[in-house]
């Protein structure tokens, strides 16, 4: 038998996921086919197919980054290299997740310019990680590494999407590198005939026909998984928390999603959501007291979560906190502090016991100060039963015109939010980020009337938000509060969203 790689656990939601899109969209083809060896071949894996289905991509890429953090921790690494030309797509993504500069290498040197064969920003001493789709013997990647090599860059490990079962890890070991992969030969054989697609006879020619290390096909049981992460639009059970990620598009009951989350206040948002048949979150943005009380109290009935922001109001204080705690558990609604927490763990620590854990479901945290601070401060907080605050929503995007909240920096909060799911709630974004089923997206800039301010705030339709953009809860505030009647508003807007959320769900 060859050295085995390092695979991707098969029984793995993520992983059936990625190996049930690869069959819906035809990357597996049974046939007669001649490999680029020149060998014949019953089996052609087209790779190549994946790159017109994003959600294929997205799926493919964020399991090949789970192998990357899995590694990442023992051996840091500062770029990835993507193998022309077929992984390069892979390799784009990969580095735009991670955060890590790319690095690609030529199959030729240009014959003008700085005349290089790798492209890209490194110095000599770097350890990089090499990100290829398929792999056979290793050839090809052990030019590739000497390349590497021979500018000084330190290649330890290699990351594929398939290894063929044809040599490769032995032949990589030869050179002290790793080879990690998402699939091998056996995984995807064992998967086609658990679904159906594949028969012994078909699986006794392949083995044949590629000499590949084995000659029993390994069962796989996925009936009983195959709605927990089906591709169709049907919903999952959700009963798994380990396998907590829904495929992206896919939409999943408000039930099932409660089933799947860890932090306590989404429990209850997912209860309360469907019991009282609303996603709709008003942000009451008064600096009067008084006044956000005596809106608080209509609009109880009509919301799941209120917010506010402490540092505006004219009478805050315990008196009034205590009143505004006594609506929410009046009306069953969550109260949202938007404070957005920014700082060290320590300093977080003070500022949230201080000016919301006492009150406060759910605060608002940047993502720009790290994972270390923001686990450190909120996790003990949220932790305590004497505190009412049980969640933090990281703020990944923003609605405003001009916002510096980039692609770097909402991924980095994703990973946040994805890490540490006991104290996250979800987030504050435009569009869905994240395909982690317990992670909850909550949307400003929404309007059924307005597209702008004229001061940089931006607008868009709730259906938008909700059915393209896929996010869960609308914030919505002007549009309600400033109107004669805020009463008829509150109406109109939850009818709005819970409408274009249920129609996006599966029906019960």
């Amino acid at each position: 038998l060859q050295m085995p790689s390092t695979l991707v656990d098969p029984s793995a939601a993520g992983l059936r996921n990625v190996l049930r899109l690869m069959t819906k969209y035809g990357v597996f083809k049974l046939g007669e086919f001649t490999l680029k060896s020149g060998q014949r071949s019953p089996i052609y894996i087209d790779l190549r197919e994946s790159f017109g289905h994003t959600d294929l991509m997205r799926v493919m890429c964020e399991s090949i980054q789970g192998l990357i953090e899995s590694v990442e921790k023992e051996k840091p690494y500062v770029g990835i290299v993507g193998v022309p030309y077929a992984a390069l797509p892979y390799a784009s993504i990969l580095s735009q997740y991670t955060s890590q500069p790319l690095l690609i290498i030529r199959k030729e040197a240009k014959s003008y310019g700085t005349k290089k064969l790798i492209e890209g920003s490194y110095a000599p001493g770097q350890r990089v990680i090499v990100v290829e789709d398929v792999v056979t013997t290793g050839q090809s990647l052990k030019e590739v590494i000497g390349i590497l090599r021979k500018d000084g860059l330190v290649v330890e490990d290699v990351f594929c999407l398939l290894d063929r079962n044809q040599g490769g890890p032995e032949n990589l070991k030869e050179l002290n590198v790793t080879l990690h992969s998402l699939l091998n030969m056996e995984k995807v054989l064992a998967f086609l005939s658990a679904v159906g697609r594949l028969s012994l006879d078909q699986f006794n020619d392949i083995v044949k026909a590629l000499d590949l290390p084995y000659t029993e096909l390994k069962k796989i049981d996925v009936k009983e998984e195959m709605e927990e992460t089906h591709t169709n639009g049907h919903h999952a059970n959700g009963d798994n928390k380990e396998n907590s990620k829904v495929p992206h598009g896919v939409r999943l009951t408000l039930q099932a999603r409660e089933k799947l989350t860890k932090c306590p206040v989404s429990k209850r948002l997912f209860s309360l959501m469907h019991t009282k048949a609303t996603n709709l979150c008003l942000a009451i943005d008064y600096d009067e007291g008084d006044k956000i009380l005596e809106l608080a109290d209509k609009a109880g009935p009509f919301v799941c979560a209120v917010k506010v922001h402490a540092d505006t109001i004219d009478t805050f204080n315990e008196a009034w906190t205590s009143k505004l705690v006594a609506l929410a558990n009046q009306h069953d609604f969550l109260i949202f502090e938007d404070r957005k927490f920014a700082d060290t763990g320590n300093t977080l620590s003070m500022q949230v016991k201080r000016n919301a854990a006492s009150w406060a479901d759910v605060v608002t945290v940047y993502g720009i100060a790290g994972e270390k601070s923001i686990q450190s401060a909120f996790a003990p907080i949220i932790a305590d039963p004497s505190t009412r605050l049980k969640g933090i929503l990281l703020i990944a995007q923003l609605s405003c015109e001009g916002n510096l909240c980039d692609t770097n920096y909402t991924n980095g909060t994703r990973r946040i939010a994805e890490k540490n799911e006991e104290i996250v709630c979800g987030f504050i974004t435009q569009e869905k980020i994240s395909d982690k089923g317990g992670l909850i997206h909550w949307t400003p800039g929404v309007s059924l009337d307005e597209t702008t301010d004229g001061k940089g705030q931006q607008w868009r339709s709730v259906e938008r938000a909700i059915m393209e953009q896929q996010n869960d809860i609308v914030i919505v505030g002007r549009a309600i509060c400033n109107k004669a009647t805020p009463a008829s508003e509150l109406r109109r807007y939850r009818d709005a969203a819970w409408e274009a959320l249920s129609s996006a769900m599966p029906k019960q």
